[in-house]
């Protein structure tokens, strides 16, 4: 049985399988899954009388009479809402005002709702649309869309971001929420949607918006105390930083350069700053050999993004000295799991002498030269989002250069076959998480400890069975194999990204205790 549609004429009911062959043809010739879900997938999730109530009030709707300023404004916000440019500009205008915490949180909230929505929703539950030509032409969108109806992207962009906005300044979400809620009922109103799918995709966002806080306040929190996320192990007290040569990367992260902050509390430390085009590893080699010739080194410390960090962490291993990790990037996703959570904690670690024993992974392409991975390793479309918002931040900035990053490529993403572990499958995401990040309906999420001493994989497949959508497990080793060696799906290593062709064979091998780190000792 088709999704549920308003009453239509029996010629229009007959045509309306030619039209849906036609694209499904179209689809196929253009070497990618159809957007347009088969009859009766909607009627295996939601009961009889969910399209009952969808007809009944479509019907009722299209009945009554509005003033062409309602159609006309509904219709405009519906169209304004198309892409999240909307919710974007909202978010940039927070920004300005200097609640540009708030405007971060919407659009991570409108991000995850977004992809959950438009790349796992509609391909496993789908659905007609209903048939807006039988609305008044004052009402119709220019064009309906053609991917499956349910659930409603707009409206779970809608909540996500309003509820995520809140979530930081309560008095803006309220004055954004009556907006969220016009986007969402015009869907319905310009003959877009079914009301169930405006229910559904505003669910998705309050959920997506409440994964959100949860995670912001575990990260808030500081309960990842060193002693549950891996062995403590004393390390060289160093007073002032004495003996300790700092890699910062003045650019990362939101806050200005952190080596002045290094500096004032570790005044005997030896800072050296990146610039755009240095090779952090190479600098960090250098620094090593000029200071060793006249100094003792006791430690080697980064402060920057997860990608500084890895690169500076693989330098250390091999020199056979501790990390000292300075807070200093976006996420510091490897510095808040040991529970450094600012560059105080961190010095007085150092000036300490406290740490822990940590995991690690190796990774390499083409059976080259192995390198330090601390956080996670991914193919697909997590990197090719790294990659575009690199390339924008240049021209727009971080913030705004994440948000049209999630946009372009959410629309050109295709899915990719790659053998995991001599397994082949249609995906389109293979994360490799270094220890176990954890589930929020078996999503990556965040770690609690760094000495599982297993990767964690999963694998988001492009079929189209809800039980087959996301694959799990973890292993010592990962091999992953393209098997179109054309084919260019992205590939990241802790944040950094690139979405060249790959070289070979990815590899990703654990290294228990592989790294030890200055951390906070355990209370």
């Amino acid at each position: 049985m088709p999704r549920s549609r308003a009453p239509s004429s029996p010629a229009r009911a007959a045509d309306a399988p030619v039209a849906r062959s036609a694209v499904q043809r179209a689809a196929a010739r253009a070497g990618s899954p159809s957007l347009i879900a088969e009859p009766g997938r909607r009627r295996l999730v939601l009961p009889a009388w969910v399209g009952r109530a969808d007809r009944a009030i479509v019907k009722r709707l299209n009945r009554g009479a509005y003033h062409p300023r309602v159609d006309g404004g509904l219709r405009a916000l519906s169209r304004a809402a198309d892409r999240g440019l909307l919710w974007f500009g909202i978010a940039f205008s927070l920004a300005a005002a200097g609640r540009w915490r708030a405007g971060i949180r919407g659009v991570g909230s409108l991000l995850t709702a977004s992809a959950v929505a438009n790349l796992i929703g509609k391909r496993l539950f789908g659905g007609q649309r209903p048939d807006h030509t039988l609305l008044p032409a004052a009402r119709r969108i220019r064009r309906l869309p053609s991917s499956p109806s349910f659930p409603s992207g707009h409206s779970a962009s809608a909540a996500a971001f309003a509820a995520g906005v809140a979530i930081e300044r309560p008095v803006a979400g309220a004055v954004i929420a009556p907006v969220a809620a016009a986007v969402a009922y015009s869907r319905v109103h310009t003959g877009a949607h079914w009301p169930s799918d405006v229910v559904g995709g505003t669910l998705i966002g309050l959920g997506a918006a409440g994964a959100s806080a949860a995670v912001a306040r575990s990260a808030r929190s500081g309960r990842r105390a060193v002693g549950s996320a891996a062995p403590s192990i004393p390390l060289p007290a160093l007073p002032q930083g004495r003996g300790l040569i700092v890699i910062v990367n003045p650019a990362a992260g939101l806050g200005g350069d952190a080596g002045r902050e290094i500096e004032r509390r570790l005044p005997r430390a030896h800072v050296v700053r990146t610039t755009p085009d240095s090779d952090v590893a190479a600098l960090a080699r250098r620094a090593l050999r000029r200071r060793g010739w006249s100094h003792a080194v006791h430690a080697l410390g980064v402060a920057g993004g997860d990608g500084t960090v890895s690169a500076v962490a693989q330098v250390a291993r091999e020199h056979g000295l501790p990390l000292a990790v300075f807070p200093a990037g976006t996420r510091n996703a490897f510095a808040r799991t040991a529970g450094v959570a600012s560059i105080a904690v961190a010095a007085h670690a150092i000036v300490e002498g406290a740490g822990l024993l940590n995991d690690v992974a190796e990774v390499r392409i083409g059976g080259g030269p192995w390198s330090t991975a601390l956080n996670t390793v991914s193919l697909g479309v997590y990197p090719q989002l790294v990659e575009e918002r690199s390339r924008l931040a240049k021209r727009v900035g971080k913030p705004l250069g994440a948000v049209l990053a999630v946009r372009r490529v959410l629309r050109r993403s295709t899915p990719f076959t790659v053998s995991v572990n001599g397994e082949a499958a249609r995906v389109w995401s293979v994360f490799v998480g270094v220890n176990d990040y954890g589930t929020l309906e078996q999503g990556p999420l965040w770690r609690g400890r760094l000495d599982d001493g297993a990767l964690d994989v999963r694998i988001l497949h492009a079929g189209r069975r809800p039980r087959m959508a996301m694959q799990s497990f973890h292993a010592d080793e990962v091999r992953m194999a393209l098997h179109d060696r054309s084919t260019k799906p992205g590939f990241a290593c802790d944040g950094e990204a690139s979405v060249e062709q790959l070289a070979g064979v990815v590899e990703v091998a654990m290294r228990p205790g592989g790294l030890r780190v200055y951390a906070p000792s355990a209370p």
